[in-house]
């Protein structure tokens, strides 16, 4: 099974949408990394997968007892 798995995810701030019917899953022992310029979503898609943000559409599922962690670009 799938720790965290997008099925047909949409999300954006404005038009276009930065996400647009996604579909993407990260099995366990998987190691990803994102890459993108300033502004494409790489921050967004990371607040997504953590749960801090709802998709316009389409559906997020976690593996239950997931821990999800990440560092902020910016420090309070």
């Amino acid at each position: 099974m799938a720790v965290v798995c997008f099925r047909g995810v949409s999300f954006g701030f404005v038009t276009p949408p930065l996400l647009d019917r996604v579909d993407i899953s990260v099995e366990r022992g998987e190691r990803i990394g994102l890459l993108g310029r300033n502004g494409a979503g790489k921050s967004t898609l990371m607040r997504l997968v953590a749960g801090e943000l709802k998709a316009d559409a389409g559906m997020i599922e976690r593996q239950a007892g997931t821990r999800i962690a990440r560092l902020e670009q910016k420090f309070p």
